[in-house]
């Protein structure tokens, strides 16, 4: 204002004024309020643009490290919350692979749904329950995952606060599954969803079925002899004994029954023992045992009731035979088990035993000319207590566990056992025995 008050003077002809120092001294300030104002507007267009990043999830610094005005301080504040939120992102993300992690290696189906039944989350174990694995569709309500309507009924209870948790078991396939429904609640306790956990249960429920079927076989097989014996002593008892004949007779068949219970007790130990920890620890331990050595030992027995039923037992074992990693008192109790069974429900023609020499293996086949067995029951005879033909298995004195013994024995050394048969032709058992 001080270069307009000189510009402007008073002469003879009046007011003189100097225009370019008039339009210097307007346009000097108008360009530093331009130059100023584009500088900050730059700026704030830095900050705004930054803000976008960070929102998008882009945390890079933004370098003002020239500013110590307000703005500068405002960049150091947003660079400062741009490492707390990626710190924060950062955590989150860790968190949710680490959960995602869990979810998938988690043999348990997992499904989430929210406060009013949708589902939000389905683990891999759970679609393969519920067989819609690759599968793209969303899926809106659990009832499109399970078509269970029951189990979408306790949901709603325990989403509603009916019901703290639930629990229901069904089949699905050819599987038996348990889901266990709890409520997710919020920082307010409130309920704003549920998780339920998907348990397969179908090997459980077997092996309770086969408990309670063992112990009725158990129960079955112990209380038919004890009967006879029991009705046997009672008619002793009233009189029957004063008759020698009735009563050579009576004891004969109290010492067979007696003689029954004596097996039928030894296979259950057999098998208790067998199936034990500790057995299967001996089992594949460094014991080593010979075919040839092992069939010696049982030869005695085979061939004296191979002979009074006139039958002809054929062995064919090399002398160089390699050793086997089972101990020999269990390797014999297999072929005896095996080439018994064999004599023992032929009534004529032969009984085998060859062996074959594998690289890991020896092939060991037991084979009769017997009766046979059908093959829709073929899967089932190694099963505990169960009979091809009950009637006629108790008469030979079998007890129902030898097949059962044998098939433990030969996965307890990591071999495997097989069979075929045909009616009225015969039947061939084989053993794949690990070489020592």
């Amino acid at each position: 204002m001080f270069w307009v008050g000189e510009s402007a003077r008073l002469g003879p002809a009046g007011l003189q004024i100097d225009f370019e120092v008039v339009f210097l001294a307007l346009c000097f300030p108008a360009t530093v309020v331009y130059l100023y104002s584009s500088t900050l507007s730059r700026r704030l267009e830095k900050l705004h643009f930054a803000s976008q990043r960070i929102a998008r999830g882009d945390f890079e610094r933004l370098d003002f490290s020239d500013s110590t005005d307000e703005i500068g301080e405002f960049t150091a504040e947003l660079n400062s919350l741009s490492r707390h939120v990626e710190m924060i992102v950062q955590k989150g993300t860790q968190e949710a692979q680490k959960m995602e992690a869990i979810l998938a290696g988690m043999q348990e189906g997992v499904v989430a749904v929210d406060h009013v039944g949708r589902v939000v989350l389905v683990n891999a174990a759970a679609e393969k329950f519920f067989e819609c694995q690759g599968t793209n569709r969303e899926l809106n309500n659990l009832l499109e995952l399970t078509y269970d309507s029951e189990l979408e009924h306790l949901i709603r209870k325990v989403l509603s606060g009916q019901q703290l948790s639930a629990t229901r078991e069904t089949q699905i396939a050819q599987r038996t599954v348990e889901s266990q429904i709890n409520p997710i609640l919020s920082g307010e306790g409130q309920i704003s969803g549920a998780v339920i956990v998907i348990h397969d249960v179908t090997e459980l429920r077997r092996l309770e079925q086969i408990r309670t079927e063992f112990v009725a076989n158990v129960s079955h097989e112990l209380r038919t002899p004890l009967t006879s014996i029991k009705g046997f002593v009672e008619t002793l008892l009233d009189g029957a004994s004063e008759d020698p004949a009735l009563r050579d007779r009576f004891l004969t068949i109290i010492q067979a029954e007696t003689l029954r219970l004596q097996r039928l007790i030894e296979d259950l130990l057999t098998l208790a023992h067998i199936e034990g920890r500790e057995s299967r620890v001996e089992m594949s331990s460094n014991k080593v045992s010979s075919v040839q050595k092992a069939y010696e030992k049982v030869k005695p027995v085979i061939q004296s009731f191979a002979q009074a039923k006139g039958i002809k037992v054929e062995v064919e074992l090399s002398e160089n035979l390699p050793l086997l990693i089972i101990g020999e008192d269990l390797l014999s109790q297999l072929l005896l088990n095996l080439l018994e069974n064999a004599v023992k429900y032929t009534a004529e023609g032969r009984v085998w035993l060859h062996a074959q020499v594998g690289r890991e293996y020896i092939h060991l086949e037991f084979g009769d000319t017997g009766c046979g067995i059908p093959e829709e029951i073929l899967p089932r005879i190694f099963e505990r207590f169960y009979r091809v033909d009950k009637a006629r298995s108790r008469e030979q004195g079998g007890t129902g566990l030898g097949l059962s013994i044998v098939k433990h024995m030969v996965e307890g050394i990591g071999g495997k056992i097989s069979v075929t048969s045909q009616i009225g032709v015969g039947t061939v058992f084989t053993c794949d025995l690990p070489r020592a």
